[in-house]
């Protein structure tokens, strides 16, 4: 009986000791903390549960718009945005609600996302904190609103820069004067091969 209990202890503290000992991570990236690569698992998973737990919660009925923190490439943000329901999409400039993640904390087994959310005209605060790793399924432990308004969030999503340049190349193919200048350039290269 005895040695049950001390065996049992003994799986307990070894069991929780790289947990204790390992440093907190984030992204953004924060004084103290080591800067975590949210484009690697677990990242895209956690900020695609945390938008969806945010938007449960909160019992819309309406499309989810999101948004990740600025600097995530364009892979994270198509690996976020396959995890959540059809119809999702990435917050455009236009855009006045969204469900914008903020940071995302990772400890050991434990991790934590911040949600802005949009609530009566004001955007609030969520944190969605998960238990997990690598053997256990990652799975939300609770959700808590914060009573803080925080400020609207702007459309991180780095395809829009993309499309917005690939649209001013098109405008600029397109347009008369920029065939002339190019049928000009032609003909001046050809005078000076001659």
């Amino acid at each position: 009986m005895m040695t049950t209990r001390v065996l049992a202890a003994i799986l307990l503290a070894t069991a929780t000791l790289p947990v204790a000992c390992t440093a907190v991570s984030t992204y953004p990236p924060t004084a103290g903390a080591t800067r975590m690569t949210p484009s690697v698992s677990p990242g895209p998973e956690l900020m695609a549960s945390a938008i969806r737990e945010t938007h449960r919660v909160r019992g819309e009925g309406e499309q989810i718009v999101f948004n990740l923190p600025a600097g995530l490439d364009a892979g994270t943000w198509r690996r976020v945005a396959s995890q959540l329901p059809e119809g999702s999409r990435a917050m455009r400039a236009s855009d006045e609600r969204a469900y914008s993640v903020q940071q995302l904390r990772l400890s050991g087994g434990t991790a934590e996302v911040d949600v802005a959310y949009p609530e009566r005209g004001v955007y609030q605060l969520m944190t969605v904190k998960f238990e997990g790793g690598a053997l256990v399924p990652w799975r939300v432990q609770w959700a808590y609103r914060w009573v803080i308004p925080t400020p609207m969030p702007i459309a991180n999503d780095p395809m829009i820069a993309v499309e917005a340049a690939e649209a001013e190349r098109a405008a600029a193919e397109a347009s008369p004067a920029a065939t002339d200048q190019v049928a000009t350039e032609d003909a001046s290269s050809t005078d000076a091969v001659e």
